[in-house]
């Protein structure tokens, strides 16, 4: 069940998936893997229902980790960060408005 005072609100991503993961850009793949499973505990929504921000934060990380885990990925946001970090941006905003419907349907069968 998703608390009453959450908000919809559009996601702020940090400038950089390393530092939204506290990781060095020579990071291995564990200590990538680590950090993101700290972070996450740190920002769940399910653990935090009544930090309104937890979800965004939540996304921020979860877009990060995509990142740096896949090497083609990695590579590219060496390369060009703006671009690679934008395309993660979008891919967060489309899973907050499908969870977004979803949550509306099971309102509606529910209430």
């Amino acid at each position: 069940m998703v608390p009453a005072n959450r908000t919809e609100r559009a996601v702020s991503f940090a400038s950089d998936p390393y530092v939204v993961l506290g990781v060095a850009r020579d990071a291995t793949e564990l200590t990538i893997r680590t950090a993101f499973r700290q972070r996450v505990r740190q920002a769940h929504p399910d653990l935090h229902p009544t930090d309104p921000d937890a979800h965004e934060r939540f996304l921020q990380i979860q877009a990060a980790f995509e990142i740096l885990i896949d090497p083609d990925r990695r590579r590219r946001v060496d390369q060009e960060p703006d671009q690679t970090w934008e395309e993660a941006r979008l891919e967060a905003e489309r899973r907050r408005a499908q969870l977004s419907r979803r949550r509306r349907r099971l309102k509606r069968l529910y209430d």
